[in-house]
């Protein structure tokens, strides 16, 4: 009778586990065509029979951005300030009013800079007009942060990759299989094999972790106790800090090239370019990884449990440890990024009509996004129960 009842407890329990999955599937789909309904949505005062139908800019023109940037840079603000003993979830309070009070700041600042661009597309060049089209694009970023906070706080998912996948990426791949229909077989084939190759990437960065075997104080008592295993993601900033090198090189390409005096060569300033890409991903991805994982709390929960991380040295400090062995594991994501951002810049030099590079965060943002969605939304929990 227990075993009955127990049965028909996990039944249960499993079936309602699958329909909560199962809506917020559906939610998030709902979610992304209310996206896809305000990505098409014209900016006000702008003459749209100026531009061309591939560019033209929407109400979620900034995109989100301002929210990824401005959560790196309070990343390193809070990372370089000294250490307070403040209450774990007043510093998480305090750290996301940072981050929504900077994002504000960043939209405002790019939107200036919009603003600018399309003056000559406008139907007319008076203050007013130039204020009601910034105005837009500083709401159009809002709302974007708005719904990608909502998103990770709902789903336990990157709200940036999901807002990105839903309002960029789409239309990316979109265009990107309609290019390829066009090409020759020897280029199609190679942008088949590359896109593989991207699919693996991501698939491997996504799933290794770097795991540390952790002991109680009890468990090391007895000869007979098998450590436990706490498993951390070797990239838990996903592609976010490919996308902002990129976006910080586009602004800092545009500055160079309004820079009369520079008479760099065009392959010195490639150089260059690439260079500093290389590093900035490197770096990016380090602080967007180390957005996502507090080690210091993660210290203070094993000292709270009495638990020890076996492979540190003796007398080191687990927060010591747990802070360098993770900077090594991201930063080597990182480079592993960079190395596949490089080896696409080589493709496509060689076959710039399939654009690898253009294509390359779209790609990995689509793909990642697979992953998590398989991950968190379609794990029904049947093999726990």
């Amino acid at each position: 009778m227990n075993k009955l009842s127990t049965m028909l407890a996990n039944i249960f329990s499993a079936e309602k586990l699958r329909k909560s999955s199962q809506d917020r599937v559906i939610s998030l789909f709902v979610l992304g065509a209310c996206l896809r309904f305000l990505s098409k949505i014209p900016l006000p005062c702008i003459d749209y029979s100026l531009l061309p139908a591939s560019n033209r800019p929407c109400f979620l023109a900034l995109g989100i951005l301002p929210l990824v940037q401005a959560s790196l840079l309070v990343q390193v603000f809070n990372s370089i300030k000294p250490k307070t003993d403040e209450d774990d979830f007043d510093k998480y309070q305090k750290i996301q009013k940072q981050i929504k009070v900077v994002s504000t700041c960043i939209a405002i600042l790019v939107s200036i800079g919009q603003v600018r661009a399309l003056t000559p597309v406008m139907f007319s060049y008076t203050l007013m007009s130039k204020f009601i089209l910034g105005v837009t694009l500083v709401l159009g970023g809002l709302v974007l942060v708005w719904i990608s906070e909502w998103v990770s706080e709902s789903f336990s998912i990157s709200g940036s990759v999901v807002v990105l996948t839903f309002t960029s990426v789409i239309d990316d791949v979109i265009r990107l299989v309609l290019e390829a229909s066009n090409l020759d077989i020897k280029p199609r084939l190679i942008l088949g094999l590359y896109v593989l190759a991207v699919a693996a990437f991501t698939t491997f960065i996504s799933k290794s972790t770097v795991e540390f075997p952790i002991l109680s104080s009890k468990q090391s008592y007895s000869e007979q106790s098998k450590p436990s295993l706490l498993p951390f993601a070797i990239n838990p900033g996903a592609v976010m800090g490919l996308v902002s090198a990129e976006s910080l090189l586009r602004i800092l390409q545009s500055g160079l090239t309004q820079l009369t005096f520079l008479t760099l060569s065009p392959t010195l300033l490639s150089i260059f370019i690439s260079l500093l890409r290389f590093v900035l991903i490197i770096t990016f991805s380090y602080y967007c990884s180390k957005l996502q994982v507090d080690s210091d709390k993660v210290s203070k929960e094993l000292i709270t449990m009495n638990m020890t991380i076996l492979s540190k040295s003796p007398g080191q400090e687990t927060q010591n440890y747990l802070e360098d062995e993770l900077k090594r594991t991201y930063l080597s994501a990182g480079l592993m990024l960079a190395l596949l951002v490089g080896a696409s810049d080589i493709l496509d030099t060689y076959y710039p009509t399939i654009g690898l590079k253009s294509n390359l965060s779209s790609l990995l943002i689509l793909f990642g996004t697979m992953l998590d969605l398989e991950d968190r939304l379609f794990d029904l929990g049947l093999k726990k129960s």
